[in-house]
């Protein structure tokens, strides 16, 4: 029994709760004013190589990069030609190569795989961050375990798996510093339903993930099929320390290999209150009690604002997505204090709790609710509610703004 707990603590901690068990290991914000200085800590792509044969399929390249629409910038070509560049010396040559902008906001697509061979744009989509780095805008990597952040600089995939996510791919980290924690930290490429392009139009962004690069549900399988198994997947941000010291920036060239990415400033994000029900009676919320939620439908209709990413359920239920209540937003409620269109908005509250389930070997949480009865009076009282329930019963409402693992996008 203890065996099972620890594995299972193990998986749920995992950055992107990706992997399975048993296989766990111990609108554009580049700063163009700076582009002449971050030319000259790493070139790009202007000094004749030695082999002439290379140069020409490197200018090949470079045309069949910029022939496409909706193509990368002029200073991501560049340093997609010396990763290759230095990876053909490094005797690691592949015909498809991924390129994610990360200086791009997430609302955005700003993922490109290219066939090389074929001289082709295979896919242009959406790519998410992770949770702490940042909202629409990626601000801050890491290569640290449990960090939630993405990860920067050059991978190689590796096998394609079945995972909790459905089709997943495993990412092997090679810019020392950067990303090679990743595989310890099970950062792997998946699918989101919190990536497709109906979600981002209607909430103005994609959802976050943990570290890992989600792309939508609808292409997943195809991304993967068709990059899987040793190909290369480039991490673009302009930092100045990952210019200076990656390998695959400067193999004609002198580096630093002292350079951190944790010298970059993480974003700050404040959690918001909400409401769970304290059914044991001891001032703090634990992973048995149920918190308040309303569908982002009604949510919106109700409060006339969009529905906050940062306080949305990370699962959904019956294919729909849920946001957890403010102690603000229920004494609205409780206080009728809306349009007199809302005739019942207690009516459309609902408890929910997590439910840890197997799935092909894999621990997965979902979400389901709870039926604690019928609202039929609430009792504001210090910034906690007394409910009264149908038939008899009551509980008592407080807040919390403690991390939870299933919430928040």
């Amino acid at each position: 029994m203890k065996k099972i707990l620890l594995s299972f603590l193990t998986a749920v901690n995992l950055d992107c709760f990706a992997l399975p068990i048993q296989l766990v290991l111990p609108e554009n914000t580049t700063d163009y004013a700076n582009y002449s200085l971050i030319e000259l800590i790493s070139p790009s792509f202007n000094t004749p190589l030695q082999n002439a044969e290379q140069y020409k399929s490197l200018a090949r390249i470079k045309e069949i990069i910029k022939s496409t629409p909706s193509k990368p910038s002029p200073l991501v070509i560049n340093k997609v030609l010396k990763t290759i560049e230095c990876s053909r010396m490094m005797e690691m040559d592949h015909n498809v190569v991924t390129i994610i902008d990360y200086s791009r906001p997430s609302n955005e697509k700003r993922l490109w795989i290219y066939d090389l061979d074929k001289e082709k744009l295979l896919f242009h989509t959406y790519v998410s961050h992770g949770i702490n780095s940042g909202k629409l805008l990626t601000e801050y990597f890491s290569n640290k375990y449990n960090s939630k952040a993405s990860s920067l600089g050059v991978f190689n995939t590796e096998k394609a798996y079945y995972g909790r996510h459905g089709p997943s791919l495993r990412l092997d980290g090679l810019d020392r510093n950067f990303n090679d924690n990743a595989a310890n930290r099970a950062v792997v490429m998946h699918g989101g339903w919190y990536v497709e392009e109906n979600f981002i139009k209607r909430y103005g962004r994609p959802g976050r993930s943990w570290g890992c690069p989600a792309v939508p549900d609808q292409v997943v399988k195809p991304i993967i099929e068709t990059i899987k198994d040793k190909s290369l997947f480039i991490v673009y941000y302009p930092n100045e320390h990952w210019f200076a010291s990656s390998k695959f920036l400067n193999c004609t060239t002198p580096r630093n290999n002292i350079a951190k990415i944790e010298d970059l400033k993480k974003p700050e994000e404040s959690r918001e209150n909400i409401l769970f029900a304290d059914t044991n009676q001891n001032n703090k919320r634990e992973e048995s009690e149920s918190i308040v939620v309303m569908d982002t439908d009604n949510y919106e209709r109700t409060f006339q604002v969009h529905a906050p990413l940062e306080r949305m359920l990370r699962r959904q239920i019956n294919n729909r997505e849920y946001i957890a209540l403010s102690d603000q937003e229920f004494a609205r409620i409780a206080n009728t204090q809306l349009p007199l269109s809302y005739a019942d908005p207690l009516s459309n509250i609902h408890f929910v709790i997590p439910e840890v389930k197997m799935h092909r070997g894999y621990y997965a949480t979902e979400m389901k609710f709870v039926n604690l009865g019928t609202i039929k009076e609430v009792k504001p009282s210090n910034n906690q509610f007394t409910v009264e329930l149908e038939p008899s019963k009551s509980i008592t409402l407080k807040t919390t703004n403690h991390f939870i693992r299933w919430l928040g996008l």
